[in-house]
């Protein structure tokens, strides 16, 4: 399977966990380890378990949640993605915006593969629409 194939897989895969909360298919394409190197306010993600228990946390607090995943180039491990999200708040969670509010993300993820798995990312970027300081408190 070409990288641009793998990062493909990796949309879908994405996609069906944020929009349907089944994250059957990401866990075969991410190492057990797995460690996502976030931006600020996000942090360090480590180990699949993680990394969906954060996706499914997150789908909480949207009732709607849009994704928009660009393979940008790839070579041997490496593949580098262009990332953007809205995220509309339900409101019912203490620390993010009323209801209706939107937060949108913006930014780059750079993943290294082994064996044919995400063994780590890289993602920089910015997030609007949150209070950080009431999110860090969290």
């Amino acid at each position: 399977m070409s990288i641009k194939d793998f990062a493909e897989k990796f949309i879908k895969a994405e996609d069906e966990a944020w929009q349907k909360g089944n994250c059957d298919a990401l866990e075969k394409l991410e190492d057990p380890n797995v460690v996502y190197h976030m931006s600020a306010p996000f942090g360090e993600v480590v180990g699949f378990e993680v990394h969906k228990q954060q996706i499914l946390g997150n789908r909480m607090v949207a009732s709607e949640i849009k994704q928009d995943w660009k393979y940008l180039i790839g070579e041997g491990n490496l593949f580098a993605m262009g990332y953007k999200s809205r995220v509309i708040s339900n409101g019912k969670v203490p620390g993010f915006p009323p209801a209706g509010k939107e937060i949108t993300n913006d930014g780059l993820f750079l993943f290294h593969m082994k064996n044919g798995k995400i063994i780590e990312a890289w993602y920089n970027g910015t997030v609007t629409g949150l209070d950080l300081q009431v999110y860090l408190k969290k």
